[in-house]
């Protein structure tokens, strides 16, 4: 059978559905992605054929320009700003996507939750749509509902004669049940795999240490506030703690720093999933892959969150016991640094972190979900449903 992959807007948005891919790759079946300009350089490291569909590109530029950035006011400088951008990028990449659609046929399309050109195209050809979560269910929240039928209504707008699948059937879900925010669809659920961008893992990180270790890392979409994300103004105060802080940022991040803290190891080309096993703890901003990767691992969180994902993402972590959730408004340094102490200290919350990883471990392996796959989706055509314009 031939899949069809379809991501937008980030690198980080494809990587969770990256090891089914390759699952179904190794199991003998054709596998292509099909992204805009921004996703396609990710989709080649990681080894996979790549069609680009749109040259559109500059998300992450767009939504630094969106963002208001100022403590205790709303995220976005404008209610639709986030759909408003997704939108756009649905409409760059439709014309492409139903061209390749047409030319190579496959049988299944499998999407992140916002590459809405997906739904549309597969939903216009009457094709199987399978939609893979990074996380808990954005859609299964009242702003993910907001978020996803305004996107509907903007692109219809756009596409007179839109049309999307009538129901959501099955949902590729690599989240424990006891951290998910169900959402519409019928769960199929699959271990996380950590896949990262490529790194050398240096030798530090296999001697042994003597203090624990703390990984900081505030990811690519962040950096909106005037003053950085709530954890760069943390550093200074985690290093008090009797731990080794290991900082993971984008090398274009380290100029804004400026000198460290003493006991700080900043990193730029290491794999998260490399330098997770041997902290006690990581504090992040909230982002799916890195919530995702620090519950596989089990190691307990800090999540400081600044978007109704990463404050779902953070919910449902610390509901679930495997961690602590701030929202950004409440990040104060001392309270980053109180809580990070509660995670090395406190064995309550590393137990939690372990048994939430159990649960996410005994989950299907991509392999297994591989192989049952093609039975799920020939016996189960999603139908779709007309959206008229402006609805």
């Amino acid at each position: 059978m031939r899949f069809l992959f379809v991501a937008s807007a980030s690198n980080s948005h494809l990587t969770p559905m990256v090891p089914l891919a390759w699952a179904l790759r190794a199991a003998g079946h054709e596998v292509r992605v099909a992204c805009d300009a921004d996703t396609a350089p990710g989709a080649l490291a990681l080894g996979l054929a790549v069609a680009r569909v749109s040259s559109r590109g500059g998300f992450a530029g767009r939504h630094r320009q969106k963002v208001r950035g100022v403590p205790g006011e709303p995220y976005y400088r404008e209610r639709d700003a986030l759909p408003r951008m997704f939108a756009e990028n649905a409409v760059a990449m439709i014309d492409g996507l139903a061209a390749l659609v047409d030319r190579w046929r496959p049988h299944v399309v499998v999407h992140e939750p916002v590459a809405f050109a997906a739904e549309a195209v597969a939903a216009a050809r009457g094709l199987p749509v399978l939609r893979h979560l990074w996380g808990p269910d954005v859609w299964g929240t009242p702003s993910g509902v907001w978020l996803r039928e305004r996107v509907h209504e903007l692109v219809a707008a756009e596409v007179p004669g839109s049309v999307w699948p009538s129901a959501q059937q099955f949902v590729i879900d690599p989240c424990p049940a006891v951290m998910q925010q169900p959402g519409p669809g019928t769960e199929v659920p699959i271990r996380f795999v950590a896949v990262d961008r490529p790194g050398t893992v240096p030798s530090w990180l296999l001697r042994p240490y003597e203090r624990p270790r703390i990984c900081v890392t505030w990811g690519t979409f962040t950096d909106g506030a005037p003053d950085g994300h709530p954890l760069m103004r943390a550093l200074r105060r985690l290093s008090r703690l009797d731990a080794e802080v290991v900082l993971l940022v984008r090398s274009e991040d380290l100029g804004r720093l400026g000198e460290l803290p003493a006991g700080v190891r900043a990193v730029t080309e290491v794999p998260l999933h490399a330098v997770l096993p041997s902290c006690a703890a990581i504090v992040h901003h909230g982002g799916a892959n890195t919530t995702m990767g620090a519950v596989a691992q089990g190691v307990p969180q800090l999540i400081v969150s600044d978007t109704f994902e990463r404050d779902l993402n953070g919910g449902r972590l610390a509901e679930a016991g495997g961690g602590l959730h701030l929202s950004s408004q409440d990040a104060h340094p001392e309270a980053v640094e109180a809580a990070a102490r509660q995670l090395v200290f406190d064995d309550r919350v590393a137990h939690s972190a372990v048994a939430l990883q159990y649960q996410a471990m005994t989950r299907p392996t991509p392999a297994q979900v591989a192989s049952c796959l093609t039975g799920l989706v020939t016996e189960s055509p999603v139908p779709a449903a007309r959206i008229t314009e402006g609805a």
